[in-house]
């Protein structure tokens, strides 16, 4: 079982970096659409790997190490925007 908990907090951590990328490559295509779609997937996703974290039996390292990568992506996913 924990072990599947470390393979979800893994796959959403890759989830999130995937959609910031494709976040900067629709804003630099002026796609608003798909950039509104992939800022509320990005916000969902980082979301749901808070709600995951905290609920989860894991050491402190590696708690410390996802409260900061929380810390950074949602930082980053403010910086994001969709031109008005």
């Amino acid at each position: 079982m924990q072990s599947d908990i470390h393979q979800d907090i893994q796959k959403l951590e890759n989830n999130i970096l995937q959609t910031e990328d494709d976040i900067v490559e629709f804003l630099g295509l002026h796609h608003n659409e798909g950039t509104k779609r992939l800022l509320h997937q990005l916000e969902s996703d980082l979301k749901y790997l808070s709600i995951l974290a905290n609920g989860a039996p894991i050491e402190k390292n590696e708690d410390r190490k996802i409260m900061d990568f929380l810390r950074t992506h949602y930082s980053y996913m403010r910086k994001l925007s969709i031109p008005a």
